[in-house]
């Protein structure tokens, strides 16, 4: 199967294609996440708005199937995709893209995700996606993967910070430049969420 048919097909999966990947031409089903994996995206997800309004750069989509090889074809989907070349908005509204992204966010939260992290932080590596983070709620680390060998690993009492070193195109200046987060943030449940949990 091609990307574009994985593409085309993807809602008549199960679950309508929602944990659906594409592996070597072979579709995928991936386990569903639990729920310390959708407080991870909730909090980031704020961050992210927060920092995108203020700042009016770039632009996250979320769980966007990336091709990441061809022949056979591989459609990997980060939680988060940032991107902050070509037009704004210009991924939003697909279902995959061989658009590279600036940085990738991607969540370790289920057996199947864990086990298969290394191979989906070489396929970022391989596109030249200047940054992938790697949030494990099991662990509560996050991981950070650069254009070097070097990988930098944080724990809740540490702070992730956007780097002068994260640059995906020099004339915008280094990615997400003074965005901070507590780690130990990342990992709670938001107060708005266990709210509306009660109400339902």
């Amino acid at each position: 199967m091609t990307a574009e048919e994985f593409a085309d097909q993807k809602y008549d999966l199960p679950e309508g294609g929602r944990w659906s990947e594409l592996i070597a031409g072979e579709p995928v089903i991936l386990e569903q996440p639990s729920d310390a994996h959708g407080n991870v995206i909730r909090n980031l997800s704020r961050f992210l708005a927060q920092w995108i309004e203020e700042k009016q750069v770039g632009y996250a989509c979320f769980e966007l199937g990336i091709i990441v090889q061809r022949a056979p074809d591989t459609v990997i989907c980060p939680a988060v995709s940032y991107f902050v070349s070509g037009n704004r908005w210009d991924e939003t509204d697909k279902i995959i893209t061989e658009t590279v992204p600036a940085l990738v966010i991607d969540v370790a939260s289920t057996v199947d995700r864990r086990r298969n992290m290394p191979d989906r932080v070489s396929y970022y590596r391989n596109m030249d996606i200047p940054v992938a983070i790697v949030v494990d709620p099991m662990e509560q680390k996050v991981a950070i993967h650069t254009g070097t060998d070097q990988v930098d690993v944080l724990d809740t009492d540490e702070t992730l910070t956007a780097r002068n070193d994260w640059i995906s195109d020099p004339l915008n200046g280094p990615l997400l430049a003074g965005l901070s987060i507590s780690v130990g943030d990342i990992f709670q449940q938001p107060e708005w969420w266990e709210w509306r949990k009660r109400s339902d």
